[in-house]
């Protein structure tokens, strides 16, 4: 390629000169100008003012649209730089660190993205210097441009996939060269995560490239904080969806009888539709942001090996135990979990319905946990087609033997003024759940 730095300090009028004679030129400029500004040469100072304004992107709209010579100096500037980064001083480069900093990827064209992301993996390298701010910058690309802040540009829905897999190869490439990058990034995660009142377009960007990282090594490091980050961000939108909400004709439904015939839905093998939220609520923000984050998810559950997915199904345990469980009625979020064990009935499906009991049946477990684990129970059974009759039957063995040790115990105790047997009527009620679903789930087959 033919690079468009110039012999006589990069004038318009001159000959264009190689890349390994420009990358001499960028070297000698940086290193001209490691001093402060009233010392430095002013012939030094306006070379390196000429190569600031070279990576000055903050006026490009239309990557499609960009000047091929323009291109080639930008380029040309970035792997100069990439070959000199032992001369990049952060006491007296300011001015081009602050415009490789806040670049947007996203206005880059395909080519020279790679480009742009070694500068940044050559960055991050540097001893304590710019790990920070590389890491941040990626994370900050997760999202793409975004008109009034709401909705994505059309030119970045085509590009989204090919910016999103460089970006998580440059991350992986930085955690492999730097151990401390994975900690620091689950920092970074941890703040620019978006919250409740952020866009749809921007929440589901930034997920969809979150969990590009749920892989190999980095997978390993980072998954546990992915997760939970993302199960938050779930329950949040779940519990601000209120039931005032429900269109009119589901409203004198209860949360069986939506889980049962709504959410059952188009999905093929596995019981659990996508347009679940859709189904049951109208225009509601909330919910069309929740309903687009679990396929997100599910797409991802569905892109797993049966190892990697057990390790998320582990993790989610332990998320589910601490973040959902014991939150006031929530109505989707858990249907994660329901999927996962969707994907792997053998195993997950027989776990979760055991985990579920162990809570329930645990006396040193507070008692909203407990109700809640019951609750989830009967949900589950009565409506995962997935689970086998004999998982059924084993779950429902344990929960009547538990129910007559517990009539047992109550039938040689002293009576109290105010017994409290709420848990025992729930244990009961979820009886006629997971009958009333098995009856249900086995009439439709029939009709099938």
């Amino acid at each position: 390629m033919v690079a468009k730095l110039r012999r006589d300090d990069m004038s318009e009028e001159a000959n264009p000169i190689c890349d390994s004679v420009a990358f001499g030129i960028v070297g000698q400029v940086l290193q001209s100008v490691r001093m402060e500004p009233h010392l430095a040469d002013s012939h030094a100072l306006e070379q390196y003012h000429r190569i600031v304004g070279i990576l000055d992107t903050s006026k490009r709209r239309n990557p499609d649209k960009e000047n091929p010579d323009k291109k080639a100096l930008y380029v040309t500037c970035l792997k100069a730089l990439a070959s000199e980064i032992s001369k990049i001083d952060i006491n007296y480069h300011h001015s081009l660190l602050k415009n490789i900093f806040t670049v947007s990827i996203w206005y880059l064209p395909n080519d020279t993205i790679p480009e742009f992301l070694e500068l940044i993996t050559r960055l991050a390298a540097v001893a304590d210097d710019y790990l920070t701010e590389c890491l941040h910058l990626l994370v900050n690309n997760f999202v793409p441009p975004l008109v009034d802040r709401t909705k994505m540009v059309k030119w970045a829905v085509s590009r989204k996939t090919y910016i999103f897999s460089q970006l998580c190869m440059c991350l992986i490439r930085i955690s492999n060269i730097i151990p401390l990058a994975p900690k620091v990034l689950r920092g970074i995660i941890d703040k620019c995560m978006p919250n409740l009142f952020d866009s749809k377009d921007k929440t589901i960007s930034f997920v969809e490239c979150m969990l590009g990282l749920d892989t190999g090594r980095m997978g390993d490091l980072i998954r546990a904080v992915l997760l939970d980050k993302i199960v938050h961000l779930l329950t949040e939108l779940d519990v601000n969806i209120t039931w005032e909400g429900i269109l009119q004709e589901q409203h004198n439904k209860g949360i069986f009888d939506m889980e049962l015939q709504d959410l059952d839905g188009n999905e093929e093998e596995d019981g659990l539709g996508h347009g679940g939220v859709k189904v049951l609520l109208g225009a509601n923000a909330h919910a069309e942001k929740l309903d687009d984050l679990m396929v997100v998810i599910f797409e991802h559950f569905k892109s797993l090996d049966a190892q990697c997915l057990h390790k998320e199904f582990t993790i989610l345990k332990t998320i589910f135990r601490a973040s959902v469980l014991t939150v006031d009625t929530p109505k989707f979020v858990q249907f994660i979990m329901f999927y996962i064990c969707a994907r792997d009935p053998e195993i997950c499906a027989l776990e979760f319905a055991l985990f579920l009991t162990d809570i329930f049946k645990n006396k040193e477990e507070d008692p909203i946990s407990r109700m809640s684990a019951v609750s989830y129970i009967g949900s589950y059974l009565s409506r995962a087609r997935f689970i086998s009759d004999d998982t059924v039957v084993a779950i429902i063995g344990k929960l009547v033997d538990w129910l007559v040790d517990y009539c047992d115990h109550e039938s040689t105790r002293e009576s109290t003024p105010i017994p409290n047997h709420q848990l025992f009527y729930a244990t009961c009620q979820i009886h006629q759940f997971t009958f009333r679903g098995l009856v249900h789930g086995h009439d439709r087959e029939r009709r099938q």
